[in-house]
């Protein structure tokens, strides 16, 4: 035991969650047990008078980890911070059992049967799901703590009303072939890819991954990855020795904080890691990152100058990419037959995707590292409707993706194009759509600014299209052949990968 150990248990045995006091089970071990859930603060002798605080939150019907984080005792009121995260995760699980889904049409009539038809889905694959059907004025009007209200296609016009009476939930339209066909089990699937979380890689997965390039080194490698979720965030972690996986794990935690990279690097002698033989660390991060700055409005007040906060306290070379950077290099590493991809990834909802390109084996960044922004120029497009709407029904982002690979196509012609966008899996239809114009219906509701026809490529234009379902492997994979590759340039400048 420490004396800032000591501090922060007495702290801790203070605490109230829910009139439920902190039980010490041991002189390293402290738990909260609000019923649904449970939480624990379990403490590991470090180094110097030192020890490392671990949290966890488990969810008491199936034992899942929804929190866990560790942090050495070293800056208390650091600590004290985050077991405030770590109670906030304990109050929102038990406040959060049971998923409530609202479903609204014109009149409860029509959606009633729906609702009934997903609850028996739900109930067959043993999801935690409610839901309820109303009419779009008595919804308008009904309080309730609702996660998701998807429209019918004939209430859709009134989203915007919807998410100023409903401001905590996704609000989202049912496609019209989905909701007129009463296909019950294409609504869920399209109300999970909403609701869905990344989930960290399971044990072993990275060993299918496949990598067709030589990556052969003799180096320890540190790789972390950031996701940012619509209701946390996730870091994870992979130690790369020789090229081999030898120690992984991730953390979950309320919002993003940059802080975290550090807390994981301090306490990774408590998982078998000494920071100080790595050779380098890469870090995947959402956002602009540039000269190791990282820039994400709306999720991070101002940039984080995260590559050097980590070299100059831990003194190790440290390389911070864009994810979907990563990703594309992940893709063109795994594959040995194309010099030049380009690789896609949006998800449902979300105000914008991210591309990443690699061209004769070198990633694109651009000046300040901006290359592969489509927020920038999506809105130069004529949507019907707008583009915020696109983003909430399955038929928009398949628009939003034909946009986004029809110019990609069109200034860089890559060798092959890379998706992973939410609902958007039939590389088909997306080839049909690309090779369409204004007399086929795959470009019918696309139009340029000025009201004309938009275009499609000829056939011989469109390169082979794929689908990634292993995005975060991707991004692992192509971090590591980037830190390979500065590990390899003394001047550290380099963007070439083969």
């Amino acid at each position: 035991m420490s004396q800032n150990g000591d501090i922060f248990r007495a702290w801790i045995c203070k605490q109230r969650v829910h009139d439920v006091a902190p039980v010490a089970l041991s002189d390293q071990r402290i738990r909260i047990d609000i019923g649904l859930a449970v939480a624990e603060v379990n403490f590991y002798p470090y180094q110097d008078d030192l020890e490392i605080a671990e949290y966890q939150v488990m969810r008491t019907s199936d034992g899942e980890a929804i929190f866990y984080l560790h942090v050495l005792l070293d800056d208390l009121s650091r600590a004290m911070e985050l077991f405030g995260e770590m109670v906030e995760a304990l109050e929102d699980e038990a406040s959060h059992t049971t998923t409530h889904v609202l479903l609204c049409c014109t009149s409860a009539l029509t959606t009633s049967l729906f609702a009934a038809k997903m609850g028996e889905i739900a109930q067959t694959l043993s999801l935690d799901y409610d839901f309820t059907a109303m009419s779009v004025d008595r919804a308008l009007g009904e309080g309730g703590n609702y996660a998701a209200v998807m429209l019918a296609p004939q209430a859709s016009h009134m989203r915007r009303q919807m998410i100023e009476a409903h401001p905590n939930a996704l609000v989202f339209e049912i496609p019209g072939k989905i909701f007129g066909s009463y296909d019950a089990a294409g609504a869920m699937q399209l109300l999970m890819h909403a609701m869905r979380d990344l989930h960290a890689p399971t044990e072993g997965h990275h060993e299918t991954t496949r990598v067709a390039r030589d990556l052969s080194n003799d180096k320890r490698i540190l790789i972390i990855t950031l996701f940012t979720m619509r209701t946390y965030s996730r870091l994870g972690y992979r130690v790369y020795d020789h090229g081999r996986v030898t120690t992984q794990g991730s953390v979950r935690k309320p919002k993003l904080d940059y802080r975290d990279v550090e807390d994981l690097l301090e306490t990774m002698g408590g998982r078998g890691v000494s920071v100080r033989d790595l050779d380098i660390i890469g870090i995947a991060v959402p956002g602009v990152a540039y000269h190791g700055t990282v820039s994400l409005p709306g999720v991070v007040d101002g940039d984080y100058d995260l590559g050097n906060h980590i070299h100059k306290r831990f003194g190790i070379k440290t390389s911070v990419d864009n994810n979907c950077n990563a990703a594309a290099v992940g893709c063109y590493v795994g594959q040995d037959k194309y010099e030049s991809v380009m690789f896609y990834r949006h998800e449902f909802g979300h105000i914008a995707g991210g591309l990443g390109t690699v061209i004769d084996g070198i990633l694109l960044k651009g000046r300040h590292n901006l290359a592969g922004e489509p927020k920038y120029y999506e809105s130069l497009f004529a949507y019907n409707p707008n583009y915020e709407e696109m983003l909430w029904n399955e038929e928009g982002m398949f628009q939003i993706a034909r946009n986004v690979a029809l110019t990609g196509i069109s200034l860089i012609s890559p060798e092959a194009f890379y998706f992973a966008v939410d609902t958007v899996d039939d590389m088909d239809k997306l080839h049909q759509a690309l090779a369409s114009d204004a007399n086929n219906p795959g470009s019918s509701r696309l139009t340029t600014p000025t009201g004309g026809p938009l275009l499609g490529l000829p056939e011989e234009l469109i390169p082979p299209l794929f689908v990634v379902d292993d995005y975060v492997e991707r991004v692992y994979l192509g971090e590591m052949a980037l830190c390979l590759q500065k590990l390899r340039d003394p001047n550290y400048r380099s963007l070439g990968i083969a």
